[in-house]
C-alpha cells in the first residue's frame, strides 16, 4: 500500500512537472523594444548619467519614446541599464534610495508610476547591469514614454554614438531632447538612454 501511493505521488509530481515546462514553452514570449542605436550590448560605449547631479533635482526623468508594435500591446516590464555604485570596496551595500518609473502616453499623460528601492534591481558587484521592473499590463497605443527617474541612486546607461532621437529629458511636465554641450567645442550632443520596453 505505501508503495502505491509513493508511485502516485511521484506520477502526480512529474504530471505537474510536464505541465509547468508546457506551459512555460507554449506562452508566448515578450516583445522588446530599443530605442537605442540597436547594436550588442558588448559593442556600445556607454557612460552613467545622473540627473540628480546634473541637474540637482530629483524630478528629472530619462524619458525614451517607444511606439506599440500592434494594437492591443501591453507594455509588462521595463529594462534599465543603471547601477547602485556597489563595488566591493566596502564590506556594505549602498543605502536604500528611491529610483521610479512612469509610463506615459503620446500626450504625456501618466498611465502607470512606481517607485522602489535601487537595490532591489541594480546591486552588482561587477558594474552596471540591466534591471528588470515588472510592471501590471498596462494597454499603449502608438507612441508611448517610459521615464526613468535615476535620482542620484541609480544612474543610467547613456549611450553616447549613433542618437536616435528617442531619447529626452522629461522635466517640470515637458519633454526636451537629451543633448548635452561637449567640453572640447562647446556642440551638443544627443544620447540614447538604455531603457527596453518589453510586452506583448
Amino acid at each position: 500500500m505505501k508503495y502505491t501511493i509513493l508511485l502516485l505521488a511521484c506520477l502526480c509530481c512529474a504530471a505537474l512537472c510536464i505541465n509547468a515546462i508546457a506551459a512555460q514553452t507554449g506562452a508566448p514570449q515578450l516583445t522588446t523594444l530599443r530605442a537605442d542605436g540597436g547594436k550588442n550590448y558588448s559593442e556600445i560605449n556607454f557612460t552613467l548619467f545622473s540627473s540628480l547631479v546634473e541637474f540637482g533635482s530629483l524630478n528629472v526623468g530619462e524619458a525614451v519614446k517607444f511606439t506599440a508594435p500592434s494594437a492591443g500591446w501591453k507594455l509588462q516590464k521595463v529594462r534599465v541599464l543603471g547601477w547602485s555604485g556597489y563595488n566591493k570596496t566596502t564590506q556594505s551595500y549602498p543605502a536604500d534610495r528611491n529610483i521610479m518609473v512612469e509610463v506615459r502616453d503620446k500626450d504625456l499623460n501618466l498611465l502607470y508610476k512606481f517607485a522602489d528601492s535601487q537595490n532591489n534591481y541594480f546591486l552588482s558587484d561587477v558594474g552596471p547591469r540591466f534591471g528588470e521592473i515588472d510592471i501590471p499590463a498596462v494597454p499603449v497605443t502608438g507612441d508611448f514614454y517610459v521615464v526613468y527617474y535615476d535620482r542620484g541612486a541609480g544612474p543610467v546607461g547613456t549611450e553616447t554614438a549613433d542618437a536616435t532621437g528617442n531619447s529626452y529629458l522629461f522635466l517640470n511636465g515637458k519633454i526636451e531632447p537629451a543633448e548635452f554641450p561637449t567640453s572640447e567645442n562647446n556642440e551638443t550632443v544627443a544620447v540614447n538612454w538604455m531603457v527596453e520596453a518589453l510586452g506583448k
